[in-house]
């Protein structure tokens, strides 16, 4: 039975960015049998302005309509070079909302069984002080969103890895990582990282509480991607506990023909970047696509 009943949504603006991210999104579409919505949002500045300068709201409106059709010609295109890549013309529709695009996309992960966003490169001082659509939405969105980098691999998955932490979300995680190694016919490498300050014991008490740990949290970690297992049969998985932090080992067990997947917790996405959340450093430096498991609300 599919679940995916309200479809994936990209957003576009007509860059190299989002039209990579546009061809991701067709075919984790076609993977899921899901409807496709490609949106492009705009924003009509409200500073004051000599009459017949800059663009007003038709333009602007008109400039985004442009972007969604470039979007949908080139689905079209898709379809007639690579039969079966993308969603059949009536499973996509083109939208165009008067909003910011974080915003906008935000509002749709509510709605959406998923979120796609390009990852453009931005310096080092775009990063920290203005972010981007992508870090926004991935860290503020409401629901499951993937954020894809310009230059990723678009054709079969090989492998899904779902990093997971030994708290509550990990149920998140692993229910979208199954669902996702299970369409794509691939394995799944379940990865849980313990902070090496867990793990550095002094004493031989404080190295025996850390191998308790380790013991713990393994047989937990075994017992719920066991749980999902028994849900997807046909997904042949391992499960990997590695010591370092969890962006580095994360990063070490992906590459460009990976799904990656994780989970979230709502944040500004400056927090996210001061704080050195492990899904933000994630998405701004993972070579895949990168699936931020935040729960429906």
């Amino acid at each position: 039975m599919n679940r995916w009943r309200r479809g994936v949504v990209v957003g576009v603006d007509g860059s190299d960015a989002g039209d990579r991210a546009l061809d991701w999104a067709a075919s984790e579409a076609v993977r899921h049998g899901a409807r496709l919505t490609v949106l492009s949002a705009y924003v009509v500045p409200v500073t004051p302005a000599a009459v017949g300068f800059g663009l007003g709201p038709e333009e602007m409106r008109a400039q985004a309509e442009d972007v969604v059709g470039r979007a949908l010609r080139r689905l079209a295109d898709a379809r007639i070079r690579r039969p079966g890549s993308v969603p059949d013309a009536a499973d996509v529709d083109g939208q165009v909302l008067r909003s910011s695009p974080a915003a906008a996309l935000v509002q749709r992960s509510s709605t959406t069984d998923l979120v796609v966003v390009g990852r453009r490169g931005l310096n080092t001082f775009d990063r920290v002080v203005l972010g981007s659509v992508s870090s926004a939405v991935s860290a503020m969105a409401n629901g499951p969103v993937a954020v894809v980098p310009g230059d990723v691999e678009i054709g079969p998955v090989w492998r899904v890895v779902a990093g997971v932490d030994s708290d509550d979300r990990a149920a998140s995680v692993l229910g979208i990582a199954y669902e996702e190694a299970e369409r794509a016919v691939a394995p799944l490498t379940v990865v849980h990282a313990i902070e090496q300050d867990r793990v550095a014991g002094i004493t031989n008490d404080e190295l025996a509480w850390a191998l308790r740990y380790r013991e713990d949290v393994t047989a937990n970690l075994h017992e719920e991607a066991m749980r999902w297992s028994e849900k997807h049969p046909g997904v042949p998985w391992s499960l990997e506990v590695r010591s370092g932090g969890a962006a580095d080992v994360l990063r070490h067990h992906v590459d460009r023909n990976t799904v990656l997947v994780v989970g979230g917790r709502r944040h500004t996405p400056l927090a996210g970047r001061i704080l050195g959340s492990v899904p933000d450093r994630l998405v701004r430096h993972a070579p895949c696509p990168v699936i931020v498991a935040h729960e429906q609300r």
